[in-house]
């Protein structure tokens, strides 16, 4: 209950079951003016209980009170707070079975079809990467041709009794047998950089560029080393034939470099970095 001083208009609160039916003298602490104070009737529609619904404080008897001597809570306006709310619960509850059965249904993720499953398929990445694995294969297969031919024949002897003189390994090596070797080699590495490709690994759209540099630099080489021997054979040789080894040279290197030299440029393509990622 709350108590308002008559005399300085201070205020406080006491526990209802502390004021006797006949009610009680008081002394304010303020100004120490005396004055009663009756014991409030509960309203006809009040809620007398004798444990308060909020804290669970109990009187232990026959003692009823409508407001909680202890935490002060009206158990009336509790128990309606109570009531709304569960009432407002079921009602929301309600409104969400019937907007779930109001909802359109969810339709169904499409399937995949041959179209998406065939554009999936022509995607840069794989087409490189599939691409660079046939290329890689055929590669490999004709080093491991040649260096089965360079080990599986007596070129050195053939060769000397060609020449009627003695050839050293190391020139038999170097035009019978390093070709197929580097062929070997650089066919398992372009191999290795397809198979990682296809996986979109990182390191292969770093490995891949730097082994197709070396494709690009290693052609013209080639056909510039096989044009030299030529030259320095014992054999007579015209201008039409120089010109015409050169315009050779000329049109194979750039047949062979411009594909791989665009290759190396649409690597850095963000159709290809947005997939593979660095």
């Amino acid at each position: 209950m709350k108590i308002v001083c008559p005399h300085c208009n201070a205020s406080g609160t006491i526990p209802d079951h502390e004021i006797p039916e006949q009610g009680r003298f008081l002394t304010c602490p303020r100004c120490n003016h005396a004055f009663s104070i009756k014991k409030p009737r509960a309203e006809s529609n009040a809620y007398l209980v004798d444990t308060c619904p909020s804290c669970s404080y109990s009187t232990f008897g026959d003692e009823l009170f409508s407001t909680c001597p202890k935490c002060g809570v009206v158990v009336k306006a509790f128990v309606e707070r109570q009531r709304e709310e569960a009432q407002r619960l079921r009602d929301q509850e309600l409104l969400g079975k019937k907007f779930s059965r109001d909802a359109a249904p969810t339709p169904p993720e499409p399937e995949t079809t041959v179209v998406a499953d065939l554009v999936e398929t022509l995607h840069p990445v794989n087409l490189i990467g599939w691409g660079t694995g046939l290329a890689a294969i055929i590669i490999l297969g004709m080093g491991l041709w040649g260096v089965a031919g360079y080990h599986g024949g007596d070129i050195q002897a053939q060769l000397s009794a060609q020449r009627d003189e003695p050839v050293s390994a190391w020139y038999v090596f170097a035009h019978y047998g390093a070709l197929p070797w580097i062929k070997t080699l650089y066919g398992l590495a372009l191999l290795g950089a397809a198979f990682l490709f296809m996986k979109r690994s990182a390191q292969a759209l770093r490995m891949l560029p730097h082994l197709l540099w070396g494709a690009i630099i290693f052609v013209p080489l080639y056909f510039v080393a096989g044009f030299v021997v030529w030259v320095m054979e014992p054999i007579p040789h015209s201008i039409g034939g120089y010109f015409g080894e050169v315009v050779n040279i000329a049109l194979m290197t750039a047949l062979w470099c411009i594909p791989l030299f665009l290759l190396v440029r649409f690597l850095s393509d963000r159709r290809i970095t947005s997939v593979v990622k660095l």
